[in-house]
């Protein structure tokens, strides 16, 4: 069987710009605690908070913070893993699109362990919208 590298980096380029590389992350302790300082915007829906402020960076970056709010760590990872596929398929393009360079952080209240893909993708890109239209 042969492979053909050229095919197969064309049909990979159309996903590299959806990866979330570390500098597209907000980690560190003390970038997440710059959140709950001044200059900061908050959108707030039923099950997430949204909180943004100007990117540090030359890009647009998102932190996740999922609490325990008494659920297993299964149930958690399934909240993070569905709060990560929303920042890099809806989040990051649109602010990339719109040439916007904020740092958001998601925190997920205790109902989005009840909530589904669908609406937790619904709230968050109401929540952006809300952000991005403020400024």
């Amino acid at each position: 069987m042969r492979i053909n590298f050229k095919d197969s980096q064309a049909i990979n380029k159309g996903t590299s710009s959806l990866r979330i590389t570390p500098a597209d992350k907000v980690s560190k302790t003390k970038d997440i605690r710059r959140f709950f300082g001044p200059g900061v915007r908050r959108e707030r829906t039923e099950v997430l908070d949204l909180l943004a402020m100007p990117s540090s960076g030359t890009r647009p970056r998102v932190g996740i913070i999922v609490a325990k709010h008494g659920q297993n760590n299964v149930q958690r990872n399934l909240v993070k893993r569905r709060l990560k596929e929303i920042a890099r398929t809806n989040l990051l393009p649109n602010l990339r699109k719109q040439n916007r360079r904020l740092d958001i952080l998601i925190r997920a209240k205790k109902k989005a362990y009840r909530s589904d893909f669908s609406w937790l993708e619904s709230e968050a890109k109401e929540a952006l919208r809300a952000i991005c239209s403020s400024t």
